[in-house]
Parts: C-alpha cells; sequence; structure tokens
C-alpha cells in the first residue's frame, strides 16, 4: 500500500475502533442496569471487535508471526468475553428482570445498527488491502447483523411483555462471540490456513 493508503487505512481502522468502544459502554451500561442478555451479549461481541480493530492498528506494518501471536490472544479474550455473556443469559433464565424495556433495546439497537453499519460501509473500501482489513471488515459487518438482533429482541420484548426474546437473542449474539473467538484461535495456530480463515469474526 502507499502512503496515502496507509494513511487512509490506519484512520478508518481508528475511528472503527472508537464507534465500537462507544458503542461496547452503552451496551455495557443500559445491558447491566436492565439485566438485558441480549445488551450485555452485544457488549460482548463488541469488545471482541475492539480487541479485532486495535490489534489491526497496532500491527499494520508487523511480521506474519507478530500477527499471529495477537490473534491468539485476541481469540483468547473474545472467547472468554462471550462466555461471560452466556452466564448473564444464564442469569437471565433463572431471575426476570424487572427493569427490561422492549423500547429502550430497540433504541439502543437502533443507535448500534447506525454505528455499526456506517463502520462497515467504510472498512467494505479497505477489505482488499489484506487481511486485517478484511477480517475487520467481516467483524463489522456481523456487527451490524447483531445490532439487527437487538432491534428485534426489544420489539418482541415489547409485543410479548416477556424477557424470553431478549435471552433467546443474547444466546445466539454469545454464541456467535465464542464461535468467533475459536475460529481466530485455530486461525493463529494454523498460519498456513490464515487466508483461508479470514472470514472467521
Amino acid at each position: 500500500m502507499s502512503t496515502h493508503a496507509d494513511a487512509l487505512g490506519r484512520r478508518a481502522l481508528i475511528i472503527a475502533f472508537i464507534i465500537n468502544l462507544i458503542m461496547m459502554s452503552v451496551d455495557l451500561w443500559y445491558g447491566l442496569m436492565m439485566k438485558s442478555a441480549s445488551l450485555l451479549g452485544d457488549a460482548a461481541n463488541n469488545s471482541g471487535d475492539v480487541f479485532i480493530l486495535g490489534s489491526s492498528i497496532l500491527v499494520l506494518s508487523s511480521t506474519t508471526a507478530v500477527k499471529n501471536r495477537l490473534a491468539l490472544f485476541k481469540g483468547i479474550i473474545m472467547t472468554v468475553f462471550g462466555l461471560w455473556a452466556f452466564y448473564h443469559v444464564y442469569l437471565g433464565l433463572i431471575e426476570e428482570s424487572d427493569l427490561l424495556t422492549g423500547g429502550t433495546i430497540s433504541i439502543i439497537g437502533v443507535m448500534s445498527l447506525a454505528g455499526n453499519a456506517s463502520v462497515a460501509f467504510m472498512m467494505y473500501k479497505h477489505q482488499h488491502k489484506d487481511i486485517n482489513f478484511m477480517s475487520a471488515f467481516i467483524c463489522c459487518r456481523n456487527d451490524a447483523f447483531a445490532s439487527a438482533g437487538i432491534i428485534l429482541a426489544g420489539l418482541l420484548v415489547w409485543y410479548f411483555d416477556a424477557s424470553w426474546p431478549d435471552i433467546i437473542i443474547g444466546a445466539a449474539i454469545a454464541a456467535i462471540v465464542c464461535h468467533g473467538g475459536i475460529q481466530v484461535i485455530r486461525m493463529s495456530l494454523d498460519p498456513a490456513s490464515q487466508e483461508e480463515d479470514c472470514e472467521c469474526c
């Protein structure tokens, strides 16, 4: 990549990192306050992306060996976040939250979708540069899908006046986070498959 292209790519990653950090904080705050499994699952998902995007910034000019070592750490962290999200799904099953409101969940979902869709669009323009940008784009794109799930969870919680939609979608997001983490770990331990498995996130 040229120096100008490097600068544009780095700026895109930094903006994406900041947006994901903000959305992670919002999801975490309201998720803990309302005991929402779907919001906490999305917080775990965004937490993984903060590591993905942050590490992508750090290793833009690094060797493959450095990228693999960092990917292993990143995969472990993502898996831990996914298990943490599953723990809150379990808590939602044994203790229903009285503070869970579908409207609030949907509003946060709309905010998250707007942020993640804009980030995915921004990363789309850089995805063909290398595996770093490709994996960042795919993770941001999947975030947008997760945000759509948050909106659906909020609408169903509001319509049925029940917490089960939040729990189901929260479990689905937690599973996606764990799957992504495990795939990243496998990719980091098998450098030969790195190019093939870059869509793990």
